[in-house]
């Protein structure tokens, strides 16, 4: 699979901080099961979304397009 083009965008605390868009992706899931892994694995980069090995780390909604 080639890797899809992505950046980050911004981060929200609440809903109503999203931008608008045609079509959206949600990647939820529980602590430490791999989320900010599989959003770098589809970009093909080891930084785009940051991981921690400490579970809970993410506060706030991260945005990429």
């Amino acid at each position: 699979m080639p890797p899809i083009p992505m950046r980050f965008l911004k981060s929200a605390t609440r809903v109503d901080d999203l931008p608008e868009s045609d079509r959206e992706v949600a990647v939820v899931g529980r602590s430490n099961v791999g989320k900010s892994s599989l959003i770098n694995a589809f970009a093909n980069r080891t930084r785009l979304a940051h991981t921690s090995k400490t579970p809970g780390r993410t506060q706030l909604i991260n945005i990429f397009e």
